[in-house]
């Protein structure tokens, strides 16, 4: 091999390691005890015709999807924000959800039904996205590991998880 291969190689080694150094920063500062969430702004409006598809078990009546415009993603925080919108074969309904990558945890904001106006969510606490057994709850996870998280880190950009959740291309997450 000559110097300058092993040099590029040495030098491309250090970089990897230089962004795993920085993931796990992020993740550590993100994970602390005195972390705290800032004020979800509004619920955002939707469009039915721009859908994003979340796999549903097969001969689910209910189809599950995700506005890429409703995608808010808070770098400081660790937050990605979202509205699914669920459509059945009677009901349009919505929900207005976060996702913490680091702590694998998701919130419900507020909740609308056929259209209706929103409504705070009476449940104010994270809850792990992992062991969700209704098929209804199981979607903060797979849009985790869909392109909403890069592993316990969150992605630079919204674009990068539009990007990531349209390609279908799963990450590794928990």
């Amino acid at each position: 091999m000559t110097r300058v291969g092993t040099l590029a190689r040495r030098l491309a080694g250090a970089a990897l390691l230089a962004l795993a150094v920085a993931a796990g920063a992020q993740n550590a500062e993100l994970d602390r005890a005195d972390w705290k969430e800032d004020a979800p702004p509004p619920p955002p409006s939707y469009s039915l015709s721009h859908l994003i598809e979340i796999e549903m078990p097969r001969g689910s009546t209910v189809k599950l999807g995700v506005d890429p415009a409703t995608i808010s993603l808070n770098l400081e925080t660790g937050i990605v924000r979202y509205v699914v919108v669920a459509r059945g074969t009677s009901a349009v309904n919505a929900t207005y959800e976060g996702i913490r990558c680091a702590t694998a945890e998701y919130r419900v904001y507020a909740r609308q039904v056929q259209g209706g106006a929103w409504t705070p969510s009476t449940e104010s606490e994270w809850k792990p996205m992992l062991g969700q057994s209704n098929v209804v709850v199981r979607h903060p996870l797979q849009l985790a590991r869909g392109g909403m998280c890069n592993g316990t880190t969150v992605p630079q950009s919204v674009t990068e998880i539009v990007r990531a959740l349209k390609t279908g291309n799963e990450v590794l997450y928990y």
